[in-house]
């Protein structure tokens, strides 16, 4: 019998409180690729982007949403190899959901054994005694109970009784593990998400041991010259030697570019990079979002690779740190206190963000990304999520976030290029959530608010526009000019009118130090014959470098 997308919905949910529940166990047999002990973080983030994407879809749209953001949601949310592989399960079995997002035994075998495709193409060197492996294992289960007549929640308990099975044979499949004394982390935690499942669809799922990082003699083999071998027992877990390319993680998000496209940055990123792995949003048609990952010695040449094939989003570089035998930084993130970082300018704004609980950094007279490192010494050992708006170039800010991380301060930045947007985030942070939650909230407000400003004209130039000189108003977006008007007013409200062509019921105004503060209540009265929908909000910013920033929601 076929399930709806509501129980696709409630499959996510309980993959995800089983993660929870799960993720320190997960974080503790993480070897392979980098001991970094963040491999069930990985996994859950990536998964509550999914289920909550899934959730809105199914609430706003009805259950014929829920397979597309399901995977949208993955792949924009995905964290860490891990993630982005978790992504393509994900994006292998939504594939096989019905109109309304019904999920079949048939589909269910079949999605397991495209995400297998899926995932063995997307990595660039695929090693057996991984989730890759566990992942075959349950898609090998899910096509034998199938074969021999089972429904829906015996092809999920047969997939996942087999990937239990494969899950106990990766710890001698691969070296590292073995070591270790430990099965692989990624495919314990596809173990979970089966699970899961089996508890959706069957009403219980079978009790599965649990895992423990174990310390465990290894026989190895010493080869002399002559050939001849001693046996030897090495006792004790080392960490498994880096690869040449593994100081840095890179990820980001390269949208709208064709399968060639993605597969000549893969073989790029090789070159200089491990675990490579490419993967997309959706099948190309002729393009598609792409998510891209790699570790590497060279974080700036890897973004730049992918500057290379189109514009890109959700940059992020981490620090690649070993942890600890015994380290939780998932329980030691959550515990961490929290700060809500932005670089201002102008009295009105600092008070504004001080207000909304930001701590401010002061950015009147220009920043250096020497600066900023040195104006975030004071949160060591906190987590920073910090909204840069438009202050530094993101090269910079890359690099400023990954010495702050190597100096104890683990900084997030938000895509905030304006104070305007920078407002949008601080309206949905919650103080007292999850952070993987917080951080994407906040990213997703900012993203969605469109923002543009007012600037003065302070000597003769040519734009696209025509030629300006003193006393005229250019309206800007992106660093583009889009608007000239001889005064501030009709600047504005043009401007105004552009970020509102494609919809949007919020304006905020953020007046500059030379900003009319009648400025706000004219837009309002400008707009109100056709718009009459449209709140206009006004602040006092007091910052020099604009007239005036309008962010549009």
């Amino acid at each position: 019998m076929a399930q709806d997308g509501r129980v696709v919905v409630a499959w996510l949910r309980r993959a995800v409180l089983g993660l929870e529940r799960a993720v320190g166990e997960i974080n503790s047999l993480n070897v392979f690729p980098v001991a970094d002990a963040d491999t069930g973080t990985n996994m859950l983030v990536t998964l509550r982007a999914a289920a909550r994407a899934a959730e809105e879809a199914d609430r706003s749209e009805g259950p014929h949403a829920v397979a597309r953001a399901t995977v949208a949601g993955a792949v924009s949310g995905a964290r860490g190899n891990s993630g982005v592989i978790v992504s393509q399960i994900m994006r292998g079995v939504a594939a096989q959901l019905g109109a309304d997002a019904d999920l079949t035994a048939d589909g269910l075998a079949q999605g397991l054994r495209s995400a297998t495709d899926l995932v063995t193409s997307a990595v660039a060197d695929p090693v057996e005694g991984t989730i890759l492996s566990v992942l075959r294992g349950a898609a090998d289960g899910a096509g034998a109970a199938l074969a021999g007549g089972a429904d829906l929640a015996g092809c999920a308990r047969g997939a996942a009784d087999s990937a239990f099975d494969a899950l106990l044979r990766t710890r001698d499949q691969l070296d590292v593990n073995a070591r270790a004394g430990v099965v692989d982390a990624g495919g314990r935690g596809l173990l979970v998400l089966l699970d899961a499942l089996v508890e959706v669809t069957a009403g219980g799922a079978s009790e599965r041991p649990v895992f423990a990082r174990q310390v465990a003699p290894h026989v190895h083999v010493d080869v002399d010259a002559q050939g001849e071998g001693t046996v030897g027992h090495h006792h004790g877990h080392d960490d498994p030697p880096r690869g040449p390319h593994a100081d840095y993680e890179v990820m980001y998000l390269l949208p709208d570019a064709a399968e060639a496209a993605a597969h000549r940055l893969r073989d790029e990123l090789q070159t200089f990079g491990d675990s490579v792995v490419v993967v997309a949003a959706s099948d190309p048609d002729p393009v598609a979002t792409w998510s891209v990952h790699t570790h590497t010695t060279e974080p700036g040449r890897a973004i730049q690779a992918g500057l290379a094939h189109g514009k890109l989003r959700s940059i992020a570089v981490n620090v690649l740190q070993e942890a600890a035998h015994g380290d939780t930084p998932l329980q030691a993130l959550l515990d961490a206190p929290r700060a809500i970082v932005a670089l201002v300018s102008g009295d009105g704004a600092a008070e504004l963000f001080t207000e909304a609980g930001a701590d401010v950094i002061r950015c009147d007279a220009g920043m250096t990304h020497a600066e900023l490192l040195t104006a975030l010494h004071r949160f060591e050992g906190r987590e920073v999520l910090l909204m840069p708006n438009g202050a530094l170039p993101t090269p910079e800010l890359l690099a400023v976030a990954a010495r702050s991380r190597e100096s104890g301060v683990l900084v997030t930045l938000l895509p905030t290029s304006s104070m305007v947007q920078a407002i949008a985030a601080l309206a949905v942070h919650d103080p007292d959530g999850p952070a993987a939650d917080d951080t994407y909230s906040m990213a997703e407000a900012a993203a969605g608010a469109r923002c543009g400003s007012v600037v003065a004209v302070t000597e003769d130039a040519l734009t696209i526009l025509g030629p300006c000189g003193p006393g005229d108003y250019l309206g800007m977006v992106g660093g583009e000019v889009v608007v000239l008007e001889e005064d501030q007013y009709s600047a504005g409200e043009a401007l105004a009118e552009l970020l509102l062509a494609t919809g949007g019921d919020m304006v905020t105004v953020l007046l500059g130090d030379a900003g009319d503060g009648d400025f706000p209540d004219r837009v309002s009265a400008a707009l109100r014959p056709d718009r009459p929908e449209v709140e206009v909000i006004g602040y006092r910013g007091g910052q020099a470098a604009s007239v005036l920033e309008i962010g549009v929601e």
